[in-house]
């Protein structure tokens, strides 16, 4: 899995990286957390307790979008390429095995092309697929920590440990605290961007709404990130190694 783990790193530099200023000169009545709770909200079945492939490849979709709308463009396109991964399988699938994330799984696990233990295919949907839900899950971390007023700094550690590190060798867990460390903006600039607000005009109205619509994102993501995990352990496609 090593190319996939280098695809990430790259990534999550990036995301620490992109200049506040890109964002100067955009505003709009519906914050990027907004559209995005819209998104994936309809991707748990509350009834049938499982992912709906199609509703989460859309919502996928619009995040990468999300991030292009943000400055960060290679981090898109790398995303994106995990979402191909798995639309590749989604779209060969017959309709009665692509329903739900476990059923679409379930079929590439039963073609052989993972090894033991929960190896992956680099090239699988399991892989590209794992790899958007850990993506999700850090942010999903960092997010509830600064919605309970943590620095964005000490936000990002704590989500990194937690999510990406287990995953880092030596090299690259170094390579990241430095990163996390020293390149993390502010609250106030964080939540701007979160926002898509002019950072010079960001006041406590702004932060209000995006706090609020930030809170509603949290909350959908949370079911859906724990059924996708339990999804992967269940199937035993929870690959572990490092990079």
């Amino acid at each position: 899995m090593n190319g996939m783990y280098t695809i990430f790193t790259i990534g999550l530099l990036l995301i620490l990286t992109t200049p506040i200023y890109s964002l100067r000169g955009v505003q709009q009545s519906k914050t990027l957390m907004s559209s995005l709770a819209h998104s994936f909200e309809p991707v748990y079945s509350n009834e049938g307790k499982y992912l709906n492939v199609a509703e989460l490849l859309d919502a996928c979709r619009d995040f990468s979008s999300a991030l292009r709308k943000i400055g960060q463009t290679t981090l898109a396109r790398d995303f994106e390429s995990n979402i191909r991964k798995a639309e590749a399988l989604y779209n060969s699938a017959p309709s009665n095995q692509r329903q739900s994330l476990s059923s679409l799984l379930l079929l590439e696990r039963e073609s052989g092309i993972h090894g033991p233990n929960g190896q992956l295919q680099d090239y699988s949907a399991a892989t590209g697929l794992l790899w958007i839900r850990r993506y999700l899950e850090f942010h999903l971390d960092m997010y509830t920590a600064i919605l309970a007023s943590s620095d964005p700094t000490a936000a990002a550690i704590d989500a990194y440990k937690t999510q990406i590190e287990p995953f880092h060798g030596w090299a690259l867990r170094k390579l990241f605290t430095v990163r996390l460390s020293t390149m993390m903006p502010s609250r106030e600039d964080l939540l701007a961007i979160l926002g898509n607000f002019q950072t010079q005009e960001f006041g406590q109205k702004e932060e209000q709404i995006v706090l609020k619509d930030l809170s509603e994102l949290v909350s959908i993501w949370r079911p859906i990130v724990m059924q996708w995990r339990t999804t992967y352990e269940d199937l035993d496609l929870e690959d572990i190694r490092r990079a």
